[in-house]
C-alpha cells in the first residue's frame, strides 16, 4: 500500500511497482506478513503527523524470507524480522510483497519461530518487553508490587500485561473501554480499572499503588500513574494515544524518587534488538499470543480496515497475510 503525502492529505494507493523502485538494500525479502499498528493507521489516514518523505510503501512491521542478499549473515532462505528503523515513515515498509532492506534493520529468527508469530507479536511485544527490560534494569521486580499498564487492550499494552504477568508480576489494566474485563484477564490482569477508578486532576503526590507501569496514552493517565508511584518506583512512557502533553509537578522525582523512562523502539541498537527477538521466541514468548492477536486480514483489505484503529475499535493486534506467487520481474504488487 503506497501512502502518498498531498496538499489535501494522504492518499492510499494499490497498484503494483518494479522491483527496482523499491527502496535500495542488499538485502531482498518476499514478505510473509506484516500488521497493522495504531500509527500505521495514523500514517495511512493523515491523522497524525507520520511521514517523513511525500510517497512510501506503508506498514511499520514485516516478517518473510531472504531472496537476494549480498550479505552473508542472511543467507537465501532465511527467515527473517523487521520493525521499526523508520519503516512506513521514511523507507519502503511492510504492506508490499517485497521488500529490499540493510541489515541493521534485519533480525534473524530463531529456528521452530514462524514469520507469522512474529508478526503477531510485531513492534507491539517487541516494544512491550523493550519497557519491562528497562524497567528491570531499575531494579523493578515482581516482589516490589503491582505494576499498572495503560491502553490496556492495545497491541503493546496487551502483550505487556501477558509478558508481565508470566514474568510474575502483579499487573493492574487501566482501560476506558468496556466489556473488555474477560479478554485482559485472560491475558494476565489481576485487576482492572476503568475511568471511575482515576482522575486527571488531584494533589501533586497520590497514594503511592504502584511499584512501576507502563503507560501507552500520556497526557493525564500518565500524570496520574507517576503520581501514584512507590518510592524508587519507574513509569515507562511508549506512546501518546490520548495526549503528547504531561503535567506533573516535580514532587514525584525528586519525594519518592519515581524514574521516568522513555521508550523508543523505532531506534534500537542491533545487539538489543536481537536480544529481544531472541528472548520473545524462547523464554518471553507470550503464552496469549493467539489471545492478542487472533485475526487475520488480506493485503487488500488494508484501506478499508485504518478505521477501526482510528476510532478505538480494535482490541489486540491484526496480522496482515501479504505472500503471493510472483516473479519479481514481472512486477511487486503495493497495495
Amino acid at each position: 500500500m503506497r501512502l502518498i503525502q498531498t496538499d489535501a492529505g494522504v492518499r492510499m494507493e494499490l497498484g503494483e511497482v518494479r522491483w527496482d523502485d523499491l527502496d535500495p538494500g542488499p538485502i531482498g525479502i518476499r514478505v510473509h506478513y506484516s500488521s497493522v499498528n495504531y500509527k500505521d493507521a495514523l500514517a495511512a489516514t493523515g491523522t497524525g503527523k507520520i511521514l517523513r518523505r511525500p510517497e512510501v510503501i506503508g506498514g511499520l512491521d514485516l516478517s518473510g524470507e531472504v531472496i537476494v542478499s549480498e550479505d552473508p549473515d542472511f543467507p537465501c532462505g532465511s527467515q527473517v524480522v523487521a520493525v521499526g528503523g523508520g519503516l512506513g515513515e521514511s523507507r519502503d515498509g511492510g504492506f508490499s510483497e517485497y521488500a529490499r532492506l540493510p541489515a541493521d534493520l534485519l533480525v534473524r529468527l530463531d529456528p521452530g519461530f514462524g514469520t507469522r508469530a512474529a508478526m503477531q507479536i510485531g513492534t507491539a511485544g517487541f516494544t512491550a518487553l523493550l519497557a519491562i527490560r528497562r524497567l528491570q534494569a531499575l531494579g523493578i521486580r515482581p516482589e516490589d508490587g503491582p505494576l499498572v499498564v495503560s491502553g490496556a487492550t492495545g497491541g503493546v499494552g496487551s502483550f505487556a500485561i501477558n509478558l508481565l504477568d508470566g514474568m510474575g508480576y502483579a499487573v493492574s489494566a487501566l482501560t476506558h473501554k468496556s466489556g473488555c474485563e474477560a479478554y485482559l484477564q485472560a491475558i494476565g490482569a489481576q485487576a482492572i480499572l476503568g475511568l471511575e477508578d482515576w482522575s486527571p486532576t488531584g494533589p501533586p503526590l497520590l497514594s503511592a499503588r504502584w511499584a512501576g507501569g507502563i503507560d501507552n496514552v500520556g497526557g493525564a493517565e500518565l500524570s496520574w500513574m507517576i503520581r501514584s508511584t512507590r518510592r524508587g518506583g519507574a513509569i515507562a512512557s511508549v506512546g501518546m494515544a490520548a495526549s503528547p502533553e504531561l503535567r506533573v509537578t516535580v514532587f514525584p522525582f525528586i519525594l519518592r524518587g519515581v524514574s521516568l523512562i522513555g521508550i523508543n523502539s523505532t531506534e534500537v541498537e542491533v545487539g538489543v534488538r536481537r536480544a529481544l527477538w531472541h528472548d520473545l521466541a524462547h523464554d518471553a514468548y507470550p503464552q496469549a499470543i493467539d489471545r492478542i492477536a487472533p485475526h487475520q486480514i488480506p493485503l487488500a483489505a488494508l484501506p478499508t480496515a485504518f478505521g477501526d484503529w482510528i476510532a478505538s475499535r480494535v482490541v489486540g493486534r491484526v496480522v496482515v497475510a501479504v505472500a503471493e506467487e510472483r516473479s519479481l520481474d514481472s512486477g511487486v504488487k503495493s497495495s
